[in-house]
């Protein structure tokens, strides 16, 4: 089963230090610097990746275009990241990842079978499995992936998914 990545855009951003900078002065150059990390994790990892940005404010209709591979998705006016996330996780169920650090998407996703992971943790993947592209080796000992039997079906699915990250 393919998994597919659905990114809190502005989420995962602020969580880059020098990307969170760059924000205040070009927000465009800050997303595409973010999609262009994600460009290389997607072709190393191979999974679907979608990233929602909130458009708030923004009088144009609900904006979806595909960069490299990446669906794109800037959300219409009056609609969050937030609501568009919890209504494609729900129609994903467990193929969904959800990638946010906000804890009631995240509770509220988890309910309908998808799975979720904060930001820095989905970073902490990322940079590693960028690191491993450019160097050709493993960024440190990869924990063991016998999953116990002995740990909840619901559990072992789960670890077995982020395994895959």
């Amino acid at each position: 089963m393919a998994l597919h990545l659905l990114i809190d855009g502005y989420n995962l951003l602020h969580q880059v230090p020098e990307l969170s900078f760059l924000m205040l002065e070009s927000p465009e150059e800050a997303r595409q610097a973010l999609l262009e990390k994600l460009q290389t994790y997607q072709r190393l990892r191979r999974h679907k990746i979608t990233v929602v940005f909130d458009a708030w404010n923004d009088p144009e209709p609900r904006r979806k275009m595909n960069i490299k591979g990446i669906q794109v998705i800037f959300t219409a006016a009056g609609e969050t990241a937030d609501d568009y996330l919890k209504r494609i996780a729900i129609k994903e169920k467990e193929r969904a990842i959800v990638i946010t650090s906000d804890r009631e998407i995240r509770s509220y996703v988890e309910t309908y079978g998808a799975i979720s992971i904060t930001s820095r943790d989905f970073l902490a993947r990322l940079e590693s499995a960028l690191y491993e592209d450019l160097k050709g080796e493993t960024l440190g000992p990869q924990p063991p992936l016998n999953i116990s039997k002995r740990l909840p079906k619901k559990v072992r699915r789960r670890l077995a998914k982020l395994a895959k990250l």
